[in-house]
């Protein structure tokens, strides 16, 4: 406290000696344009606290306003109001809220289906901590096929979606195989399911079992 004393004796000196304090009120205002700024395209809200009015700092020609913390500009954090010519420095804490979307599904689904722009929609996530791994955009789920079933509402997570199957199992694939100074094609049967880019086994007609990748045409690209 007595700490506090001192500092707030010696800024007052120095207001003083300047002839004229700074209104503080004018720096929360510069501190809610700077979030507003830094926010709109957030989509977050935000509760700016107030100066100790018993501080008195010399009054600034061009106040600068900035993150007190770059890293952390979300929950509880600090906007940092200053004078690099008189070099003073000033925290107003804030509180950041927000707002979050996240994708539900319009109806009850069953694995296998396919997802399409009918089937979901972005809702507000009201408790983040429990929206884990939460789809936030709609681009992220058309088009894949459910891994599980899920009720009308429920939240569409990353793991719940995977892309279609371009081979199946027991069909018949084209094997593109590529080695040093060679290149050669051939027919195959593939033994699993596959989505573009994923790894799949395919035995060859002579019988021998390669891997490869799965690529867009569904063909199997295998390297040597």
């Amino acid at each position: 406290m007595r700490r506090l004393i001192i500092i707030l004796c010696g800024l007052v000196a120095a207001g003083a000696a300047w002839g004229g304090a700074q209104d503080l009120a004018q720096l929360e205002r510069l501190a809610n344009l700077f979030l507003k700024r830094e926010l709109e395209m957030r989509a977050a809200t935000w509760t700016l606290g107030q100066l100790d009015r018993r501080l008195v700092v010399p009054a600034c020609h061009t106040p600068r306003v900035d993150w007190a913390t770059p890293g952390v500009t979300t929950g509880s954090t600090f906007v940092a109001v200053s004078c690099q010519e008189l070099g003073w420095s000033l925290r107003i804490p804030v509180r950041i809220n927000e707002k979050r979307l996240g994708l539900v599904l319009n109806r009850a689904m069953s694995a296998g289906e396919t997802v399409t722009g009918e089937d979901v929609r972005l809702v507000d996530i009201s408790n983040p901590a429990l929206a884990g791994n939460v789809l936030t955009d709609a681009s992220q789920a058309v088009g894949q096929v459910l891994r599980t079933g899920a009720p009308a509402g429920a939240w569409v997570r990353n793991f719940m979606v995977r892309a279609p199957y371009l081979v199946r199992s027991n069909q018949q694939v084209k094997v593109l195989a590529q080695g040093e100074g060679f290149s050669a094609e051939a027919e195959g049967t593939a033994l699993g399911n596959a989505a573009q880019g994923d790894q799949i086994s395919v035995r060859l007609s002579t019988g021998r079992v390669v891997r490869g990748m799965v690529q867009a045409d569904g063909s199997v690209a295998v390297v040597f």
